[in-house]
């Protein structure tokens, strides 16, 4: 240990507490944290939606090798990525190869290549609706992380979330048709791993004794609700305690990264306030701040899981859960996916959209102003959409850009960022797919480009490239028949 009289780790510390593996970042005076910093920590993030990742009437960026000799697309639905274009490694466009090429009958739309998007494989079923459809092989967050684990990593095999994610349609595979659920409950992502099992303490009478006792010989207390409603509260002496013999990087990171789960926990604890908006229950959320500034909706209000207007609550909390998580080596993968393959009844009301009853045209393809319609129309309503998520990956990649590691540079700089969607607009295309990612994953890509691909180039390439740069490499993923990686990421 850098501090001699350091005795506990900070694993061993956790466990003493019984807070869970989350809440306290990766330092240096610890040796097993600290030797995982040798080298850097790789992290992937994945975030995926449907419907389009813009719409017919605007541009995707112009391609250059450095940011002085590209822009980003027009209508300004990506300005809040122009901080970050340094960072950025645009792409356009994959195909979606598989949906066209495999055997069998059955919907080949874009909405139906939801399934193999992160696994390039041939699906085990392929059938005419998209929410029966089973992938074809592991996806690549389940293999990444799975190798992981079998070179001697601790933590989880990926961390899969998601936001109204209402259908069976599904995204993550850890084999062939063994579906991995993303868990669209932020409560239960922080109460899993962050909270832990803390116990409940006893009387000094009964057999626990310890905080909260009562008096002597009294009844057993029941602190769960004073534990429920601060976990930081309860374990901050154990904590202070703990980084009074830590260096002072250490110190700052524990701050750092307590200050956010506090911030996270804060807000958690401000949503059990019964909701007055109209769509079921569930808040409209009001956007603050400038859209460059990626200031984002307020969490006023109960975030419920299958109600859009949840979505940005929802989303902006699962994307803190994760950052954090990757800040604690809870795991180094994670996926968060928005809605599921078609986002028929996702109704942006926060945006502006209210809900104009089922679409006249087709009653099955959800409400008449759900994202689905919206993006069949590809005018300025979904560009208006494509600008609110384009605004996720931003906050995502300016949270990891914010921490800084054990290497002294950002997480992001060791992290890899890929924001991916079904179909290129929101007419079911396959192919010219735009990509973005962000961070070169410890130097791995070369950043700052904006890259037109040649038509035809397969998304397994892309799938390759991230296993080779999170130090899991293969040569193929999903169909073989597609080849290697996707080089000319790596610059």
């Amino acid at each position: 240990m850098m501090k001699r009289d350091l005795r506990f780790s900070r694993r061993r510390l956790l466990k003493s507490i019984g807070a869970g593996a989350a809440l306290l970042p990766l330092l240096r005076a610890d040796k097993t944290d600290a030797a995982c910093y040798v080298s850097g920590i790789k992290r992937c993030y994945i975030l995926a939606w449907t419907n389009g990742m813009l719409s017919s009437i605007n541009n995707w960026a112009t391609t250059g090798n450095d940011p002085t000799s590209w822009s980003l697309g027009s209508m300004n639905f990506q300005d809040s990525l122009k901080p970050y274009m340094s960072d950025l490694l645009l792409l356009k466009g994959i195909d979606y190869k598989f949906i066209k090429d495999m055997p069998g009958s059955g919907e080949r739309t874009g909405h139906a290549c939801f399934p193999g998007m992160l696994t390039g494989a041939f699906y085990q079923l392929l059938s005419s609706g998209t929410s029966s459809d089973l992938g074809g092989g592991i996806s690549v967050d389940q293999y990444i992380g799975t190798q992981l684990q079998k070179g001697g990593y601790k933590g989880l095999v990926s961390l899969n979330q998601g936001s109204y994610v209402v259908s069976t349609g599904h995204l993550s595979w850890s084999a062939a048709g063994q579906v991995v659920q993303p868990n669209p409950d932020p409560n239960s992502v922080f109460n899993l791993y962050f909270k832990g099992s803390l116990p409940t303490t006893t009387g000094a009478g009964g057999a626990g004794g310890g905080r909260g006792a009562g008096g002597a010989g009294g009844a057993p207390v029941n602190n769960t609700s004073a534990i429920q409603k601060s976990i930081l509260d309860y374990v901050i002496g154990d904590l202070n305690r703990f980084s009074n013999v830590v260096g002072t990087e250490d110190k700052h990171s524990i701050d750092q990264h307590l200050t956010s789960i506090r911030a996270i926990e804060t807000r958690l604890q401000s949503i059990t306030t019964p909701p007055t908006a109209t769509d079921g229950g569930a808040p409209v959320s009001t956007v603050t701040g400038t859209p460059a500034a990626c200031s984002f909706p307020s969490t006023a209000g109960e975030p419920k899981t299958n109600l859009s207007a949840s979505v940005p609550v929802i989303t902006k909390l699962q994307m803190d859960l994760a950052v954090a998580a990757f800040a604690a080596d809870l795991t180094r993968v994670a996926v968060m996916q928005i809605s599921d393959q078609g986002a028929a009844n996702l109704i942006m009301n926060w945006l502006g959209f209210t809900s104009g009853g089922a679409l006249a045209s087709d009653p099955n393809t959800g409400d008449a102003n759900g994202f689905h319609a919206i993006a069949h129309e590809n005018t300025m309503r979904k560009v208006t959409c494509d600008t609110w998520m384009q605004s996720q990956l931003a906050y995502v990649i300016g949270q990891l850009k914010s921490i800084t590691d054990g290497t002294g540079k950002s997480m992001l700089d060791s992290s890899v960022v890929v924001g991916m969607n079904s179909m290129r607009t929101g007419t079911h295309e396959t192919t010219g797919v735009p990509v973005v990612m962000a961070g070169s994953c410890g130097g791995y890509f070369k950043t700052g480009r904006s890259l037109g691909l040649p038509a035809g180039t397969p998304n397994n390439g892309l799938l390759v490239a991230l296993c080779n740069a999170m130090g899991t490499p293969v040569s193929t993923f999903g169909e073989t028949s597609y080849g290697g990686e996707l080089t000319v990421l790596k610059g």
